[in-house]
């Protein structure tokens, strides 16, 4: 037979496993409202993420399009060395830089100016740029 003692200790055990089931309900409840808050960041990040990569693609984009213009004009410029230095070329239609260079009065500003009095070589001549 069921003894007054055994519906006590059931009646416990219940009341104990309601109070658990409650305290889980609360503890998922509480995860579900974490799960959707990131969610939500993740679905921030990955739009940044796009924003990113859309405005690197454009960033690469560019300097291939740089890179590829200083290709074209450093090509422009070996065939135009290639042209100037090919012997079908007549000596006499290239100036005379020495002559040139000593027919040329020198202006004030010549004068002053503390970096002319440095050597400079002839970039033309070499089909090179002087960039710096």
């Amino acid at each position: 037979m069921i003894t007054i003692e055994q519906i006590r200790l059931l009646e416990q055990k219940v009341h104990k496993a309601v109070k658990h089931i409650d305290l889980l309900k609360k503890e998922n409840s509480a995860l579900n409202s974490k799960l959707e808050h990131y969610q939500n960041r993740i679905d921030e990040l990955e739009k940044l993420i796009e924003s990113f990569k859309k405005d690197q693609s454009e960033i690469e984009k560019g300097i291939i399009t740089a890179l590829d213009e200083l290709n074209q004009l450093e090509d422009d410029l070996d065939s135009g060395s290639s042209e100037s230095d090919s012997p079908a070329t007549p000596e006499s239609s290239l100036p005379a830089k020495a002559s040139e260079v000593s027919e040329e009065p020198e202006s004030s500003s010549d004068i002053d100016d503390p970096v002319s009095d440095s050597p400079e070589p002839d970039n033309q001549q070499s089909g090179e740029l002087d960039i710096f």
